[in-house]
């Protein structure tokens, strides 16, 4: 880098290092962005075939911020959006053998067949639970304490196994459940703060979306935006402090290359992070825990399947001890993810429930699933389409105990001002949370670029 405008070299194409590449690209800032994969998205990936669109990844996106809007504004994917049907809101717990819903209003509470009477009972005494004095707690400790077992084993539990693939009784419901844990700390009650929400209606529409050619489209559109400042098959082996400067060293399409930047944004997993950089300081960071999951697809006419997939789909609660964690509804969220007459389903197993079934192969695992799921949803016959993705360290885990990594990360960035750290273990797993994150490193980038 021969010039004196300041350089931003940006570890991994995710959708963190996108988001805040994009932010910075804008504000005239030169970035470059390293991407080992052929194509940018980190664990957002689109498989289409014929007329099978197949989510390996996030499957849907929860809009709520003007930020996120904004951005789908600019990069004009607001006509290419697809928001998921009315029959979404729907969602089916596993309890006794059968997919019954989960109730969404308080007459539904009242007659689900989902908790007992005693359960229900004790909502109503919520209330009147004492608030915890705890640092942080587990969310199996924090639900059971304040709702009973009932909403812990038949809501909670799959949820958690839906949205991290984590095991409730290591999970921190602080860092997981971060409004839960508020409503305790601000009204000593989760009915109390339900109640005590702001609904202004000035609040940004909320909507769950995805894309005409499904989730890929929002990292490749930003891609597109950044254009040469996005660099592909480009695998980074070291990243080195020396006389001010940054020195990235990698291999690129076979061919070895040193770059230099004055700032180093890190966007890759938190357990490659003390190889790259060599420093004791990352060490740490290897010890935090990631849950393996294996995705499996799986197609299916109308005629075969008699359920009718009326809703977002079907998660199993630990309890039922079955091997599948849970079934999404893909062709039910979104049009043009089958073919005409034609259902998709997408389900996951493995997790931290059952970590060592993810590492199967897609044939012993097509066969678990398929007999669970068949049960279930009363389908007959062999799939007509399947598509297999497994991903050995999908979902970082914020369990009890997480702030230590925090700590070793804020470390690290006060002993190099230069360097900042950001990803799905830091700040939130969901794609909108990643893109907040993303921006506001950016906005810390500037600040710090200002103060030069």
């Amino acid at each position: 880098m021969t010039n004196n405008k300041p350089s931003i070299g940006i570890l991994g194409g995710g959708i963190s290092g996108l988001s805040a590449a994009y932010k910075l690209f804008q504000n005239n800032i030169a970035v470059t962005v390293y991407e080992k994969d052929n194509q940018v998205g980190g664990a957002i990936k689109t498989f289409r075939k014929n007329s099978w669109v197949v989510e390996e990844g996030p499957n849907t996106l929860m809009i709520k911020s003007q930020k996120v809007w904004d951005l789908l504004e600019d990069l004009d994917l607001i006509d290419k959006s697809i928001e998921a049907g009315k029959t979404a809101k729907k969602r089916f717990i596993v309890k006794d053998g059968q997919p019954t819903p989960l109730p969404m209003s308080l007459g539904s509470f009242l007659t689900t067949d989902l908790f007992s009477a005693g359960a229900k009972l004790q909502l109503l005494k919520e209330p009147f639970i004492p608030q915890s004095n705890k640092e942080d707690e587990s969310i199996a400790d924090f639900i059971t304490r304040r709702l009973g077992k009932e909403p812990l084993d038949y809501a909670v539990n799959p949820f958690v196994s839906g949205i991290y693939a984590g095991d409730p009784k290591k999970l921190s419901v602080k860092h997981t459940f971060e409004s839960l844990w508020d409503m305790e700390q601000q009204h000593g009650s989760l009915l109390k703060g339900m109640f005590k929400r702001d609904r202004s209606s000035n609040s940004p529409k909320r909507a769950l979306l995805s894309f005409e050619k499904g989730n890929q489209q929002l990292p490749l559109a930003i891609a597109d935006d950044l254009g040469k400042a996005v660099q592909t098959e480009t695998e980074i082996q070291s990243v080195v402090k020396h006389d001010e400067k940054w020195i990235v060293k990698g291999q690129q399409k076979n061919d070895t290359f040193t770059d230099e930047h004055d700032i180093i944004l890190s966007t890759l997993p938190a357990y490659s992070l003390s190889t790259i950089f060599e420093d004791s300081l990352f060490k740490p960071l290897n010890d935090l825990p990631y849950a393996p999951l294996s995705v499996i697809a799986l197609g299916f006419t109308d005629k075969q399947i008699r359920h009718p997939l009326d809703g977002f789909g079907m998660l199993v609660p630990e309890a039922e001890d079955r091997k599948t964690l849970g079934v999404l509804f893909s062709s039910s969220l979104f049009p043009g993810r089958a073919p005409k007459n034609h259902h998709l389903l997408t389900c996951f197993i493995g997790g931290a429930r059952n970590p060592q079934l993810a590492e199967k192969n897609k044939q012993e695992l097509q066969k678990i699933v398929l007999s669970e799921i068949s049960e279930l949803l009363d389908i007959t016959g062999e799939p007509v389409f399947s598509h297999f993705r497994f991903w050995p360290k999908t979902i970082p885990q914020y369990e009890m105990g997480y702030d230590r990594f925090l700590n070793y990360m804020n470390r690290a960035e006060d002993q190099q001002k230069d360097l900042f750290i950001e990803g799905n273990f830091r700040g939130g797993v969901s794609v909108p949370n990643c893109i907040l994150c993303g921006f506001e490193t950016a906005k810390k980038i500037q600040t710090f670029l200002k103060g030069q």
